[in-house]
């Protein structure tokens, strides 16, 4: 295997690594949005559970190095996932203030 072998083989299992951090976020919307239906939220437990989520998703996404070597979709995607789960992190603490 060649080093642009291995390098499109890193992209692909970095964007692998990093869809399947989107789909985590994306689960993690929805179960606020359903708390936010059923009023789980005022749950203490339930609450101090999804803030370690979402911490914990903060903690990868903002750990995740820059793809290098030009992959333009990868930077894009990244940027948009630290500013989703900071938008999810601030409605989260909005949505306990408010309950």
């Amino acid at each position: 295997m060649n080093i642009v072998e291995k390098q499109e083989k890193l992209a692909a299992i970095t964007k692998e690594y990093i869809d399947a951090i989107e789909d985590a976020i994306s689960t993690l919307e929805k179960e606020i949005k359903e708390a936010m239906d059923v009023e789980k939220s005022g749950n203490p437990e339930w609450e101090k559970s999804i803030e370690g989520y979402i911490d914990e998703l903060h903690s990868i996404i903002f750990s995740l190095p820059e793809p290098r070597h030009g992959h333009k979709d990868l930077h894009k995607k990244i940027a948009e996932l630290r500013k989703r789960i900071k938008d999810i992190y601030a409605d989260f603490k909005a949505m306990i203030k408010k309950g």
